[in-house]
């Protein structure tokens, strides 16, 4: 027994969600998907795109995720037409969708970290490809994957298609693991005139709250997916489809948890955090 690829690749008579846990969870996520995940991207790509060159070309990856993700916000609706009587018509192009969103989002994750990686490990290497036609031309490179990935989820059998994912995440989330770890300890490091509760140290401080949430929210959000895929074939066929509703979910919430982290950043959301 294979683990589907996608939340569309079910039975077309019985539908995705035969329990009412799920059918909850489905619809919470899109209920916030629609009302807090499409607002929140369109006012990250407005702080974006409205900043100075500087900011655009810093955040060039957020702002690519964030097109992503409003996409996949947008989609939403025809989704839901895939679950009824027009399931059928609809199962190719949500794929696809379902393929941009699962191959997208770790990938310009996977960018940011490593930018992150290079700016406190290697800075003379991050200023020499920091101007923004580099960012440019590399944010082009990953949608040419992410498009090639997404047909992958169309085409290719679900056996093959399975190993594959589980691979490719394995090894982006290696990645992002790696660079934030290594960004963590380097944070942790004294610094040369840091003095204690001032300046370079709380800058520090804040750079390290960020990186370590990032990191949580990444492996909360990639790696049941990858233990899933990889041993779907020793769970019952209740218990996964119990545990793929629940990888479903949490990758249905990122696509606003990453704008609100976002916003948070830069202080957009003091009334709510606090600070």
């Amino acid at each position: 027994m294979q683990p589907p690829t996608s939340p569309y690749a079910v039975n077309a008579t019985t539908g995705p969600y035969q329990n009412p846990w799920a059918l909850f969870t489905y619809c919470i996520t899109i209920v916030l998907d629609i009302f807090v995940g499409l607002p929140t991207n369109v006012w990250v790509l407005w702080l974006i795109v409205r900043g100075s060159e500087g900011v655009l070309a810093s955040e060039i990856f957020t702002l690519n995720l964030a097109v992503l993700q409003l996409a996949y916000c947008l989609q939403i609706p025809v989704g839901l037409l895939s679950h009824t009587g027009y399931r059928v018509s609809f199962e190719k192009p949500m794929l696809f969708s379902f393929g941009l969103i699962e191959v997208g989002r770790p990938l310009f994750q996977c960018c940011t970290c490593v930018e992150r990686y290079l700016a406190v490990l290697h800075p003379l290497t991050f200023l020499r490809y920091r101007p923004l036609r580099y960012r440019v031309g590399c944010s082009a490179l990953v949608w040419m994957i992410i498009f090639g990935g997404s047909s992958a989820f169309v085409f290719l059998q679900n056996s093959i298609l399975n190993y594959a994912f589980v691979v490719f995440m394995i090894i982006l989330l290696s990645v992002m693991t790696f660079c934030c770890l290594a960004v963590l300890r380097a944070l942790r490091s004294p610094g040369l005139g840091e003095g204690e509760g001032q300046g370079p140290h709380l800058a520090k401080k804040r750079a390290f709250r960020i990186i370590t949430v990032s990191l949580v929210f990444t492996m909360a959000n990639y790696l049941p997916m990858i233990v899933v895929f990889s041993l779907g074939n020793h769970f019952s066929e209740a218990a996964l489809s119990i545990a793929m509703d629940a990888c479903i979910a949490l990758s249905m919430l990122g696509s606003f948890v990453q704008p609100l982290h976002f916003l948070a950043r830069a202080g957009k959301l003091q009334c709510i955090v606090g600070h």
